[in-house]
């Protein structure tokens, strides 16, 4: 019981620290919009509101019985170096005299640098204690990552008050993804809170109707009457009003003893999705409590082309799974071109890295076309496979594979030539679409072209040389009049699934039933 006490403390000092945080952020920025005409005192204020629940922590882990670094949490125990490098970063929090910080630096060094990775360490402590109910904790989860988008959405409009930036098509456009995104996490957290949860939540939460005005103005692309100040003033009731709801959350998880856990439908997806995602490698052979514990946790969201996941960098805070279009992974380099690493489909995992530790992300991800894509909270599918065996060996599975895939497309990137590149890229593509004199070119030419390491004139230039071949393309289609055209890009391992192998006089047929012969 006091180790449970020593988690449900630390739960609710987190939560008043990320508030914190979150306030800072927000005040920082409107004292940066116009310092000679703001009074430093307020943001004063939220900075040392700050360090006395920062001090509250330190004191509460000096004193405490419990040995939490033993809990083997890897967000917790890194949770010292987190907010040392935050404060080695933001000297000015002491002197704001001499703050000389950009406002348009406030919002990503405050949310990456220090608030996402507290909402972790957050997450990871709730999951620790199994007398908490995961699906009750996944809209936990949902809940505070919609107040931090709500948090955002206060410094971002301060700032595009400040800078006289708030009608511009590009502000605008980030605003309303911002929003998109709060209406995600709202929605996420509906469908999976628990009656009770439910009842603290309709008891609280109140429409903010100067905020529905301002939302009215901005879908009819009218300038908003408000000021900066003003903007401040009204979200933050609003986000207050969230954090009593997020006080009352946590005790809801904290006083329950029960471990006969209200049964919650995820009502995110249909069933036939359900059974459709069951089907992928990465889910097979588990056991219903593992499957249901999953899929409580889970969202899934349709994707318009060019959304962006994540940008490298960030803290790996969910773990995404394509159940259909595509994803492009991918680094940007110093002169702002982009080097494809991976593409992505039905079945695949986009972050892999934060399976068994966490980490932040060492890569970019967008969709390439529309897609539909599950995701996990990070902490959260590492809880589960802490637990499963056969989710661990799946996912071990899964990486194993899937760096071999990646080291084999870098060995024919270096050893063939673009022709032959190409040529098996269309044969893959054709085994796998299984259309009689068809392929449909999956996303568009210039992602081939980087996907194969070459420029798109250089693309250009091999349709072209195989269309002497009898290929003919036309945008995203190329039509073939005979399959033995690609026969000679092929290898051993790609005749293995060629659904023609035994209708052609296949050169790598004998050695496949030599194998099968000789097992």
């Amino acid at each position: 019981m006091k180790f449970k006490s020593d988690i449900n403390k630390l739960l609710h000092l987190l939560c008043r620290i990320i508030h914190c945080f979150q306030k800072e952020r927000g005040g920082l920025c409107l004292y940066l919009s116009a310092p000679a005409q703001q009074s430093s005192k307020q943001i004063k204020v939220f900075i040392n509101e700050t360090n006395t629940q920062l001090d509250l922590l330190k004191q509460y882990l000096t004193q405490s019985d419990t040995d939490l670094n033993e809990l083997q949490l890897g967000g917790f125990n890194k949770l010292e170096q987190i907010l040392v490098g935050f404060q080695v970063k933001t000297p000015f929090r002491n002197n704001l005299i001499k703050c000389h910080i950009d406002i348009r630096q406030v919002i990503p060094l405050y949310t990456h640098e220090v608030i996402i990775h507290l909402i972790y360490v957050l997450i990871e402590l709730a999951l620790f204690d199994e007398g908490n109910n995961p699906a009750e904790i996944s809209a936990f989860s949902n809940f505070i990552n919609w107040k931090e988008r709500i948090g955002r959405e206060r410094a971002l409009g301060v700032m595009g008050f400040a800078l006289g930036e708030f009608d511009s098509e590009l502000f605008t456009r980030d605003f309303k993804i911002l929003l998109d995104e709060q209406e995600f996490n709202k929605r996420s957290f509906l469908a999976l809170a628990s009656h009770q949860q439910q009842n603290i939540f309709n008891q609280s939460f109140t429409a903010q109707k100067d905020l529905d005005i301002f939302y009215q103005q901005m879908e009819a692309e009218e300038k908003p009457k408000l000021d900066a100040n003003f903007w401040f003033d009204i979200v933050s009731t609003k986000i207050e009003m969230m954090h009593v709801i997020e006080k009352e959350l946590i005790d809801l998880m904290c006083h329950k003893h029960s471990v006969n856990f209200e049964k919650i439908e995820n009502r995110l997806f249909s069933s036939s999705e359900k059974q459709q995602i069951l089907e992928f490698p990465l889910f097979r052979n588990l056991t219903d409590k593992v499957k249901d514990g999953l899929f409580m946790s889970s969202n899934v969201r349709n994707y318009k082309k060019g959304s962006l996941l994540f940008l490298e960098g960030e803290p790996a805070s969910r773990i995404y799974v394509v159940i259909s279009g595509w994803v492009k992974i991918f680094k940007s380099s110093a002169d702002g071109q982009e080097n494809i690493e991976h593409m992505l489909t039905s079945g695949d995992m986009v972050i892999e890295s934060s399976i068994f530790s966490s980490s932040n992300y060492n890569n970019n991800a967008q969709v390439s076309t529309e897609s539909k894509l599950l995701s996990f909270p990070s902490a959260i599918y590492r809880n589960w496979v802490g637990k499963d065996l056969t989710l661990a060996l799946n996912s071990l599975k899964y990486l194993s594979q899937s760096s071999k895939k990646y080291q084999q497309q870098i060995d024919i990137n270096r050893v063939k030539s673009s022709t032959e590149r190409v040529g098996q890229f269309l044969l893959k593509e054709f085994i796998k679409q299984k259309n009689p004199n068809t392929i449909l070119l999956p996303y568009e030419k210039t992602i081939i072209a980087s996907v194969l390491n070459m420029k798109p004139e250089t693309f250009s230039r091999s349709l072209k040389a195989l269309k002497k071949n009898g290929l003919s393309s036309e945008k995203q289609q190329i039509q073939i009049k005979d399959i033995k055209i690609l026969c000679s890009y092929c290898d051993k391992e790609i005749s293995e699934s060629c659904q023609f192998k035994n209708n052609y006089e296949c050169k790598h047929q004998k050695t496949i039933n030599q194998l099968q012969a000789n097992p």
